[in-house]
């Protein structure tokens, strides 16, 4: 990815995490983020006091050093890290339209997706298993009738709902509450790495090596239901994440749909509330493309999912466990390949969901 100067100073401006009504201010004042960067290096820290915060001008001036934006655009450069603005043609307009949308998006991945049919899906990181099950089931079911899923990237539902997207064959979409280049949670960077290998795109407003801080998600659950249609709540507390996009979506005007889950539960009383509230009732994901206006008179074609580009030994590796399961020595027997070539080719292809590990060292192709 080739990046401007400009490019440089929007990602430098991201850190100081200025709310976007300020923001759009600060820009229409000096025309252009390269514009405020040598303001800012010029006369200092007044330049943004108007707009931001202390701490954030500590960050900003942290940043600000020729070395550390050399870091930043780095980092940047490995991950093959883009930006989207405002005024980009491949700005979804449904995000655009918000009262507050994001002047500054960081992705990875192909972000076409993000004009087509987006539906969120939210719930509870500590899932039941009933939940966690019915989520995979109607956003594989959603995903195989062109539906791109729009979640996060936490633990319980949103990892449950973008597995199910994934397995139904259209790009999924995870907007992070973090740094693109940080893995939080640690046990979905792989997770991270098969969306982006999968033709679908990871969002975040945040730049590079930001935390994952606590407050940095309620404001990034307006991006999730902002860039949908409808919003879908799976499992979760009255008092939870989750009911925070839900307050997002309606003062967006999407639609709202829960899930009834186990009544009784402490983790299906958010949607039982909703439900109350006047909520979209549904079990399945013929409830939402019905709803939706999605389905088809005819019957849904079934998607073609391309494979992602392999390397000569994964190819080779892959076309072996197309004829059954074989164990570790089975593939190096058969492929011909050394320990560390043949090591890297079955990593590679587990992270773009290709190839599935099973017990006793064997391998079986998905």
């Amino acid at each position: 990815m080739r990046y401007s100067r400009e490019d440089g100073c929007r990602a430098w401006l991201a850190y100081g995490d200025i709310s976007p009504e300020p923001m759009a201010v600060l820009l229409r004042e000096y025309g252009s983020c390269e514009a405020v960067y040598d303001a800012f290096l010029l006369k200092g820290r007044a330049v943004l006091e108007p707009y931001a915060g202390p701490a954030q001008l500590d960050l900003l001036a942290s940043q600000s050093a020729p070395n550390a934006m050399h870091a930043m655009m780095l980092a940047m450069q490995k991950l093959d890290m883009g930006i989207l603005t405002l005024d980009d043609e491949r700005y979804p307009d449904t995000l655009r339209n918000i009262a507050d949308p994001p002047m500054t998006l960081f992705y990875r991945g192909a972000p076409g997706c993000l004009t087509e049919r987006c539906v969120t899906v939210i719930g509870a990181r500590k899932a039941s298993l009933a939940s966690v099950s019915a989520t995979q089931g109607i956003t594989r079911a959603l995903s195989a009738s062109g539906v791109h899923i729009v979640s996060g990237m936490a633990m319980g539902i949103d990892t449950a709902a973008m597995q199910g997207g994934l397995e139904g064959g259209s790009p999924v979409i995870g907007v992070l509450g973090c740094g693109l280049d940080v893995d939080y949670p640690v046990e979905n960077g792989a997770l991270k790495e098969r969306i982006v290998a999968s033709g679908g795109v990871l969002l975040s407003e945040y730049p590079p090596g930001t935390p994952a801080l606590p407050w940095h998600f309620p404001v990034r659950n307006r991006i999730m239901s902002g860039l949908s249609r409808a919003v879908l709540m799976m499992e979760g507390r009255i008092r939870s994440g989750s009911m925070t996009t839900v307050q997002h979506a309606l003062d967006q005007g999407r639609e709202v749909y829960a899930y009834p889950g186990e009544a009784g539960t402490e983790w299906a009383e958010g949607a039982h509330r909703l439900l109350r509230e006047g909520a979209n009732y549904f079990t399945s994901a013929e409830d939402i493309l019905e709803d939706m206006g999605w389905l088809s008179s005819k019957p849904t074609e079934p998607r073609k999912k391309e494979l992602p580009p392999m390397s000569p030994e994964q190819n080779k590796v892959y076309a072996l466990l197309l004829r059954g399961e074989m164990s570790y020595d089975q593939l190096a027997a058969s492929s011909g390949l050394d320990t560390p070539s043949l090591s890297g080719a079955l990593t590679m292809l587990q992270i773009m969901g290709l190839v599935r590990s099973l017990p006793g060292k064997a391998y079986k192709a998905v």
